[in-house]
């Protein structure tokens, strides 16, 4: 029984390092889909209600913000990054300022970029197109 138990322990312990692993790399991919369907609703909406809206990335809060004339200082809906994602500032890392985009309705959006980093490494960049209003979601290789 006790080599039963100690072989049992040791393919527990050669295998948790990839099982973590694996567990961020499908964390990361669910926040990029988060991203990607948050800015496109925040789009919608503006389209759809017709009033203009400011998107709020804010890398030292780790989240992002919608923020409208009727909401005025409090976001009108929020998307926190969940334990482990972060959001990548201007120069790669996370404690940057926040970048601000403004949507006006019947306009061209904005080319916007948000660059998410799991705490193994991985990172996944989502781009809005500014002409056709699509997300693209793309893998970086390289770590920073």
């Amino acid at each position: 029984m006790l080599i039963v138990v100690s072989i049992i322990a040791a393919i527990a312990s050669i295998s948790f390092p990839a099982l973590t692993a694996g567990l961020a790399g499908v964390r990361l991919a669910s926040s990029a889909g988060s991203v990607a369907s948050f800015l496109t609703s925040s789009m919608n909406n503006v389209d759809r209600r017709e009033q203009p809206a400011a998107i709020v990335i804010d890398p030292k809060e780790n989240r992002l913000a919608v923020y409208t004339a009727a909401s005025k200082d409090t976001p009108q809906s929020t998307l926190e990054m969940p334990p482990g994602i972060f959001i990548e500032g201007k120069e790669g890392k996370e404690g940057d300022d926040p970048r601000r985009f403004l949507l006006f309705p019947g306009g061209s959006f904005p080319h916007i970029s948000v660059i998410l980093r799991s705490e193994k490494g991985g990172r996944r960049s989502i781009e809005i197109d500014p002409v056709t209003a699509v997300p693209k979601i793309q893998r970086i290789d390289g770590v920073r």
